[in-house]
Order: C-alpha cells, then sequence, then structure tokens
C-alpha cells in the first residue's frame, strides 16, 4: 500500500524538487495529450492486416523521442512488436532508427518501416536513445549495463522494458539504480526511464 502510495504522489509531482524531474514526470511521462500517431499507427497497422497491440508503453516511447529528440536510437530485442519502432519514428522522424532482432522480425517490420536499420549482432556504435526489452534478450544480444553505457553519451536517455518479468530483469534493473553512473531513474512498475545526465543528483523515483 505504501508503494502504491508513494508512486500516486510522486505521478502527480507531490514531493518532487528536481524541475526537471517535475516537468518530466507530469509533461512526458503522464501527459494526456492525444497525439495523431496515437490514431494512426493503429489504423495504419490495421490496414496492413498486423495484429500489434498498442498499449500505453507505444505511447510513452512517442512522448520520450518526441521530448529529447534522439539522433540515433536503437531497439534491443522486441520480436514481434511491430508497433514500437512505428511509434518512435513518429515521435522522431529525422532520427536514425535500429533494431537489433531476428530475421522474422526484420522482414515483416522492413515492409512496414523503410526507414528502419536492422542489426544481428550488437555492435559499439553511439546511441542517443536506448530502448531495451527484457523479455526478448538472447544471450547471443551480450546485452549488459557496461555494454550499454558504451555506446551511451551524457544525453543518452535509456527505456527498460518489462523490468519485473524475472529475477533476472529485476536484478538488472536494481544494478542500473545502483550504479553510480546513472543520475535518475524512474520506475513504472513494469517499464523503467533512465536518464545518465550527470548535472543531475542521482535519485531514483517510483512513478
Amino acid at each position: 500500500m505504501f508503494d502504491y502510495l508513494k508512486r500516486v504522489r510522486t505521478a502527480k509531482g507531490f514531493g518532487v524538487h528536481s524541475p526537471f524531474a517535475f516537468n518530466f514526470i507530469t509533461n512526458v511521462l503522464f501527459e494526456k495529450l492525444p497525439y495523431y500517431a496515437y490514431f494512426d499507427i493503429p489504423r495504419y497497422l490495421s490496414e496492413k492486416h498486423i495484429d500489434a497491440p498498442i498499449s500505453s508503453i507505444h505511447q510513452l516511447s512517442f512522448r520520450l523521442v518526441n521530448f529529447f529528440r534522439p539522433k540515433n536510437v536503437l531497439i534491443f530485442g522486441g520480436e514481434q512488436d511491430y508497433a514500437l519502432p512505428l511509434f518512435v519514428n513518429a515521435g522522431s522522424p529525422e532520427a536514425r532508427i535500429i533494431c537489433l532482432t531476428d530475421q522474422e522480425t526484420k522482414r515483416k517490420m522492413s515492409e512496414l518501416c523503410e526507414a528502419m536499420e536492422f542489426w544481428h549482432e550488437f555492435r559499439l556504435e553511439p546511441m542517443d536513445a536506448i530502448i531495451v526489452d527484457m523479455q526478448f534478450l538472447p544471450k547471443t544480444y551480450d546485452i549488459s549495463i557496461e555494454n550499454i553505457l558504451k555506446i551511451s553519451n551524457n544525453e543518452t536517455f535509456w527505456m527498460i522494458r518489462h523490468i519485473d518479468t524475472d529475477k533476472e530483469s529485476r536484478r538488472f534493473w536494481k544494478d542500473i539504480q545502483n550504479d553510480p553512473r546513472i543520475a535518475l531513474t524512474f520506475d513504472m512498475r513494469q517499464d523503467g526511464i533512465v536518464i545518465l545526465n550527470s548535472s543531475y543528483y542521482k535519485l531514483n523515483y517510483l512513478v
């Protein structure tokens, strides 16, 4: 019950003293504006006869890239989630979007989004936004905090999906929260947002 009450208060901005964190929580994480993409993308997928359930995390991905305007976005995993890259592309059409995924997803996704690039192994290339799906991470992807930090910069943000899937994903998220090199984390129960910018005091928010 305490955890729930704390999340409710923080989600409304109560007790958040950082101007950046207050704005980020109230105007990005929980913004309620009905962007066109929220309706256009499901319609587009339906026209393509693609069964891709849309959730709040897709809309959040749109708001995040629309807010930060990253030049390079890397999506780890997310097999069969054909909606996510489309929302990312809609939020920042000028961004280079790379999906690290399997061949089957590549084949279908390339038909939906021509601007997408595909990798089948991890590469040390600098990224401004990194999205990691803890449900679909084969060991061959070599995902670790160290490797993700190697391709990040001070302005990079991460979105970690399904942080409560299993023991491994919970440990991974806890290690992120405890890492002194990471400034801000926003625990949204099922998903987490990470801000690396070292100009902010280190804080972990429950929202």
